[in-house]
């Protein structure tokens, strides 16, 4: 810069540098011309320096007051948010319990005791249906071996096996009908169905069965139907000879 401004001082003053003779005093104004341009440009730098400065610490005086605010509004809204949350919590568990009331118990534990009776029930009306279907043999056979099933009988189903025993017409049924009330042959009712049967039963294996069942009794009405079926002309030879031993045993430990 100052190369410059010594140039373009020569060529405003070229006659005077021409001239052989100098004006007095030619370089001292040279240089004090350019120490008074150097000062001036110093000053505006300063001048403009002090001027950035004060806006630079302007400017930073605006951010930090905007980042200050921004912060503290930051830190206060989750402050908020939670205060909002934890409410939202807190709301159940300040509802009541559902309490419920006995009634309810019990209308809930009702189902469970019908549930629980629901098989046999329905186990002995398949019963009933099938020992009535006289149309299927197979029906009819299915439901004794379901009756043989049961660890007990009632009045009425015993009463229906019974009628079985001596009225159906296939020997097939009556037989498996046999076999189902000999389990329950200590029973009064079905003992007297029984005895009744040795002079109802014609087929020589049901009364071959049959004889087995009740060769134990000590019945009189029993022994008497015994004897009778012997002295029977029509019964076959192998029936007799089972009601000889059952008489006979039944001697021995009379």
């Amino acid at each position: 810069m100052e190369h410059d401004f010594f140039k373009r001082y020569v060529q405003e003053h070229k006659e005077a540098f021409e001239n052989e003779a100098l004006p007095p005093n030619m370089l001292g104004n040279i240089l004090g011309n350019m120490r008074e341009r150097q000062l001036l440009q110093e000053r505006k730098k300063r001048k403009l320096t002090y001027t950035w400065m004060a806006v630079a610490a302007s400017l930073m005086m605006v951010v930090g007051t905007y980042l200050f605010l921004s912060k503290e509004n930051t830190v206060t809204k989750p402050g908020s948010q939670i205060v909002s949350n934890k409410d939202e919590v807190e709301m159940p568990a300040n509802l009541p319990a559902e309490v419920v009331s006995p009634k309810t118990q019990v209308a809930v534990q009702k189902p469970t005791r019908l549930v629980t009776h629901q098989p046999k029930v329905q186990q002995h009306k398949e019963i009933y249906a099938g020992l009535a279907d006289s149309l299927s043999v197979a029906s009819r056979l299915n439901a004794v071996l379901k009756a043989g099933s049961l660890n007990k009988l009632d009045q009425k189903l015993k009463t229906v096996l019974c009628q079985v025993f001596n009225e159906d017409e296939n020997d097939n049924v009556r037989l498996a009908t046999l076999e189902v009330l000999s389990k329950f042959s200590g029973d009064k009712y079905v003992q007297q169905q029984l005895t009744a049967g040795l002079s109802k039963q014609k087929d020589p294996v049901i009364q071959l069965e049959l004889v087995k069942v009740l060769g134990h009794s000590n019945n009189p009405e029993t022994t008497d139907k015994l004897i009778a079926m012997a002295d029977n002309p029509s019964t076959m030879d192998v029936v007799k000879d089972q009601v000889y031993f059952a008489l006979l045993t039944k001697q021995q430990f009379q």
